[in-house]
């Protein structure tokens, strides 16, 4: 009869001890101060090497350093005209496409996580900060609960296949013994000849996983709602970037009787208003800088063509690479074949740019003050019925238009510009059903391989203890052996070897692969165990590579399904995709393992009526997380998370280092000079992806950590190893990415707050399984109110009760009760805010309306001694300390372009002279510099000319309208010395414009030596 007593002679007699001493406990205490050291070192060791090297405070110096650099000659480079390759141009490209700064790398060990924003705004840095901080926090939750994995390896529950990890699972806890010698929820945690009851002791590992979770719930909701909000502040008063100056205009007429004046009448238009909203300032509140509109950008209707004009400058080069080799006439003959097919598709000719109708403008205005001004002059515009009703002064050519901050310009999609909100809400809903058809089609897929990996583990991988409990579920219709390990006491090698088959892998799946080894006779019996359990973990590993291949795919066609939606921005775009490729992951690495091997009859009929799949659902060996589940499902997911720490990291280093054997080995080989700008262009650095999987691996290990620990130490290796991996692979093999915002860390870090839930959840079931992790009932007023709920609760929920009203898990619950409950009312008030918000909204915009910041003293004196920010810690808004002229010569500097033109955006610059057909009018230039406006509808329209290389200014348009303006006021009204003003107030620009200064001096048509200037850098003037 199954007995303690029986149990503690059994253990005593297999540990060769007179007894088990269950009073002292004196082993039990050393485990738990190794424990306890781990964890405190493992701290330690993270938190303070990332402590010293804490950034100092920048310099205003250091933000506004006035060196300037020949941007018109690196810009140049990208659109090299000839076909000769030259290496120094395209070094020149190389450095300037990439994360640099002075035409200096910056170096992945020294350089601070505050400075990635410079280089890639301020979603690069929180996505960084992200891993670093949740590498601390998962670094913190292994060291509280370290003494659950600790006391798992002691233990010898589960059935020994030589998988380590198996030993680290709660399910490894306790000393083994037939359910005929003792019931297995009375068992002991042994060590040596020590014994303590396990029951007596799980309730300190259930608050140990509560205090992890409290850690991982205070990291995501500090992050989400004070470190974003707080790094989006601190980094929008210390960049300058072109959105700082901006807006964006759209409700605009498509047409105007003035069309060809379209751009000059808006600019009249936006002036005045800003003229009336200053008038109303107080004479101290007004900006201290010149009304002017700097820059206008029309965004033109192409009619979706623009996607296709930019696939036509691609075969364009491609065919003039080609034509660069001989004996190369098929791949020619091939291209020109395409070429010719493309342009009829485009033979409808659109009319020239300045006719095309006008979807959005984005407008540069010359101080930032000037932003808040106009956006609060139509802070009413936002609302479509106040909109209606919007005074005829502030209408342009009649049409009510709305005015909103603008994007970064190198965060738009020029080519979906002029896709309508309406054709982009069908392209989503389509996207939608596709989107759920397909991820049901992988999931399929992969459920397959995945069933056909596991039925290798027949008769290998599963033991039965003779207690309902602890065994799995005996599926029906299945007739395979079911291996007992009671029965197999009174087996030896000899009766095994003349049965075989089962019996013997019965046999020696009892005695354990260590005692297999130790014994030469017992290994040579089992030998084809041994060769059964090899197949079957080689099956298992070639279904976790067929899982990673299938992820692979479906993100390639995920990321293609979120280009077709066509959304206006690269945030909105890489949000998409991450959203796509983070849901369909997770399902496939963290949900079809369960879904595999769970059997449960009430998921069975809810499931079992879908066509073709429903029988094949939830169809496992396991109705709980029992004694096998770790050996089988918990193994496997450990093994997954284990190779996901390094794997990610070691292929995009290897990736790089590729990229730079390629680049040193394959250079002399190249014929032309697109070639080598090709090679000297750096990949772009995939941040939906990297988004992506890191919530696919927080989502994972949060969901199996109760029971498997080491998930823990698995999700801290793989955030460091991507930390320094990514940090390495951005600042030195990456394109300079767009300037992202905060969208993709803020969808994120609220993503992470859905698997709370999920933990509580996987939690109850892992701590309340009886056998597993047996634990005593809540006493007191909690446990009678936990037991009269029970017995009140219908069918499986009755289980569920008895589950939440233990020592280890009722704390859980009772979080997974308010968390939700917090989720509930969260979305509430989403709801309320779409219907009440927006009234809100119109109440603080009517009563509190937004007026421009002055500078107190304090601010003030910070700036005068060369700080970003005051003595109390808040940052000072720099940009707000400048015009345009001399924010947009620290942007090109720093992080060009300081324009939203479409031939400067980073796409499309090196192509930009090839969005027209090879015979379309281009001027000479006389002077190096940026490039003039294209004009895709003159590309389609204008064939018969040769094409001449671009022209235009040797700084940035802002510079040269405001040098332009000087020399007009200086040598044609005769106002005094501007241009020598000028000079003083742009530094490092007289070099580049002296002799464009000398050639008016000398004219004698001054006015007109100015406009043949302005027309060749392709500028209008006046």
């Amino acid at each position: 009869m199954a007995s303690l007593q029986n149990g503690l002679i059994h253990w005593a007699g297999k540990a060769e001890c007179g007894e088990i001493d269950i009073v002292q406990t004196n082993q039990f205490a050393r485990i738990w101060i190794y424990s306890i050291m781990y964890g405190i070192t493992l701290a330690i060791i993270i938190t303070i090497p990332f402590t010293w090297c804490k950034p100092a405070k920048k310099k205003l110096d250091e933000t506004l350093d006035e060196a300037s650099l020949d941007h018109s000659q690196t810009a140049l480079d990208a659109q090299n005209m000839s076909t000769a390759p030259d290496m120094e141009a395209a070094q020149r490209h190389l450095v300037r496409t990439s994360c640099t700064k002075d035409r200096k790398w910056y170096n992945p060990i020294t350089t601070p996580g505050s400075v990635l924003s410079e280089v890639g705004g301020t979603g690069t840095e929180l996505y960084f900060r992200m891993l670093r901080n949740f590498g601390f926090m998962y670094a913190y939750m292994a060291a509280f609960t370290a003494p659950i994995p600790a006391f798992s390896m002691v233990g010898d529950f589960l059935p020994d296949t030589g998988q380590f990890l198996a030993k680290t699972t709660i399910g490894n806890m306790g000393s083994y013994a037939d359910a005929t010698v003792v019931d297995p929820s009375e068992r002991i945690v042994q060590i040596g000849c020590q014994g303590v009851g396990l029951s007596d002791m799980t309730h300190y590992f259930g608050w140990l996983d509560f205090i992890a979770l409290l850690i991982f719930f205070s990291f995501v909701v500090y992050f989400r709602f004070r470190a974003i909000p707080k790094i989006a502040e601190q980094d929008e008063k210390e960049q300058i970037t072109p959105k700082d100056f901006s807006v964006t205009i759209d409700c605009l007429p498509a047409t105007i009787e003035n069309h060809a004046d379209y751009e000059r009448l808006l600019n009249e238009h936006i002036a005045s208003r800003l003229e009336y909203a200053r008038s109303r300032l107080k004479e101290e509140h007004r900006p201290a800088h010149n009304v002017e509109v700097c820059e206008i950008t029309l965004v033109r209707d192409y009619g979706g063509r623009l996607g296709e004009i930019r696939e036509r400058a691609n075969l364009q080069k491609s065919k003039e690479i080609a034509e660069a080799y001989e004996n190369n006439e098929k791949a020619v003959e091939k291209l020109s074949a395409k070429l010719e097919a493309l342009e009829e598709k485009l033979a409808e000719r659109l009319k020239p740019d300045e006719e095309l109708p006008v979807v959005r403008a984005f407008c540069i205005l010359n101080c930032k003050a000037d932003v808040a001004l106009l956006l609060n002059d139509y802070r009413f515009a936002d609302f479509s019925l106040f909109r209606l009703c919007q005074f005829s002064d502030r209408r342009f050519q009649g049409r009510k238009i709305r005015v909103r901050s603008a994007p970064e310009p190198t965060d738009i999609l020029w080519e979906n510009q002029d896709c309508s909100y309406g054709s982009r809400l069908m392209r989503k809903s389509l996207m939608l059903g596709i989107f759920i058809l397909i991820l049901l089609i992988s999931l399929v897929t992969i459920y397959t391989v995945t069933v056909s990996g596991a039925s290798t583990k027949e008769g290998s991988g599963l033991s039965y203890m003779g207690d309902a409990k602890c065994d799995p579920k005996d599926v029906p219709g299945d007739e395979s052996y079911k291996c007992i390990a009671a029965n197999t006491t009174d087996w030896n090698i000899t009766y095994v070897e003349a049965e075989g088959g089962d019996i013997l892998n019965c046999w020696c799946s009892t005695q354990g692969y260590s005692a297999v080894f130790a014994d030469t006779d017992i290994l040579s019996t089992c030998s084809p165990w041994l060769i059964g359990l090899a197949v079957a973990m080689g099956a298992s590993t070639g279904a976790s590579c067929c899982v990673v291949v299938i992820n692979a795919v479906l993100q390639m066609v995920l990321i293609a399904m979120a280009e077709f939606e066509k959304p206006l921005s690269l945030t909105a775009l890489n949000s998409s995709m991450m959203r796509k490729v983070f849901m369909a992951q997770t399902m496939n690495t963290g949900f079809i393992l369960l879904f595999v091997n769970t059997n449960i009859q009430a998921i069975q009929d809810a499931v079992g009526d879908i066509p073709g799949i429903g029988p094949m659902l939830f169809n496992g060996s396991f109705d709980d997380v029992n004694r096998n589940w770790y050996t089988v499902v918990g193994t496997t997911l450990l093994t997954n998370m284990m190779l996901n720490a390094v794997t990610p990291a070691g292929v995009s280093c290897a990736k790089a280092f590729v990229l730079f054997a390629k680049r040193r080995f394959l250079k002399g080989g190249k014929k032309h000079q697109a070639e080598l700008i090709e090679l000297h262009t750096n990949p772009e650095f995939d941040i939906k992806g990297k988004y992506a999987q890191f919530l696919t691996t927080v989502f994972v290990t949060m969901m199996y950590s109760s029971g498997l620990p080491l998930m823990h130490m698995f999700g801290c290796g793989f955030m460091f190893c991507m930390y320094w991996a990514d940090k390495f692979v951005l600042l030195w093999a990456s394109k300079r990415p767009p300037n992202y915002d905060t969208t993709m860390a803020r969808d994120a870090s609220e993503y992470m707050l859905y698997v709370i839930p999920l933990h509580c959840i996987g939690a109850i079931f892992m701590y309340g399984q009886e056998c597993v992790f047996p634990s005593k009932t809540l006493g007191g007023a909690l446990g009678d109110v936990a037991s009269q709920g029970a017995g009140y609760a219908p069918g499986i929920l009755q289980n569920l009760g008895s589950r939440v009203s233990l020592e280890s898990t009722w704390m859980i619950f009772l979080l997974f009760v308010l968390i939700v409950g917090a989720w509930v009312l969260w979305t509430v008030l989403w709801i309320l805010g779409g219907t009440f918000g927006s009234l809100w909204d119109i109440v603080v915009a009517t009563c509190c309306p937004a007026k421009p910041k002055v500078m107190d003293e304090e601010e003030v004196a910070a700036l005068e001694k060369g700080q970003t920010s005051t003595k109390m810690g808040g940052s000072i808004d720099i940009a707000a300390t400048m015009n345009w002229v001399a924010a947009s010569e620290h942007i090109e500097r720093t992080f060009p372009p300081a324009s939203y033109k479409l031939e400067r955006n980073p796409d499309m610059e090196t192509i930009a002279h090839l969005l027209r057909p090879p015979n379309t009018p281009k001027s000479n230039p006389s002077s190096p510099g940026h490039p003039p406006p294209v004009s895709v509808g003159n590309a389609l329209s204008s064939m018969d000319q040769p094409a001449q290389p671009a022209a235009g200014p040797p700084v940035s348009t802002a510079v040269a309208k405001g040098f332009l303006e000087a020399l007009n006021s200086e040598y044609v009204l005769e106002t005094g010395p501007q241009v020598g003003k000028f000079f003083e107030a742009t530094p490092g620009v007289e070099d580049k414009l002296n002799s464009f200064e000398e050639q008016v001096r000398a004219a004698e048509n001054k006015n007109a030596e100015i406009e043949s200037i302005a027309k060749t850098w392709g500028m209008s003037w006046p």
